[in-house]
C-alpha cells in the first residue's frame, strides 16, 4: 500500500495530473489512483506546521545537557514533562538535539591497569 501511494505521488509531482495517465503506467487501479489522489490534494505539506518544542524548550534541552552531558534522551523527556508540562517522544528530543548539534556518542573503553 505504500509503494503504490509513493509512486502515484512520484507520477503526480513529476506533472502527470490525469489519474487515467497514472494507472495506465503503473498499471494501479484508476479508483486508487483516484483515491490517492485526493489524499495527496488535502494533505497539504508540513513546512508551515508550528513545531512542539519552541526556542526556550530548546534552551532548557541545552542547559540539561550541558550540566549532565551523560543524560538518556528518555530522561530528558520525563524532564519536559514534568518541568516545562510538553509531552514529547524521545525520538522528537533526539531530533531536535541534532538539530542543535549535539551527537549520540558513547565513551572510549579503556583497558584496566594492573
Amino acid at each position: 500500500m505504500k509503494t503504490k501511494r509513493s509512486t502515484i505521488l512520484h507520477y503526480w509531482n513529476n506533472s502527470h495530473r490525469s489519474p487515467a495517465t497514472i494507472a495506465r503506467i503503473t498499471k494501479i487501479p484508476i479508483r486508487t489512483v483516484k483515491y490517492n489522489i485526493v489524499k495527496i490534494k488535502n494533505q497539504g505539506t508540513i513546512k508551515d506546521r508550528p513545531r512542539k518544542i519552541t526556542a526556550n524548550d530548546d534552551k532548557a534541552l541545552g542547559q540539561w545537557i550541558r550540566q549532565n552531558n551523560e543524560t538518556t534522551s528518555q530522561e530528558l523527556v520525563q524532564k519536559l514533562l514534568h518541568d516545562r508540562d510538553l509531552n514529547v517522544s524521545r525520538w522528537t528530543v533526539q531530533r531536535q538535539l541534532k538539530r542543535m548539534g549535539y551527537k549520540s556518542t558513547l565513551p572510549y573503553g579503556t583497558p584496566m591497569l594492573t
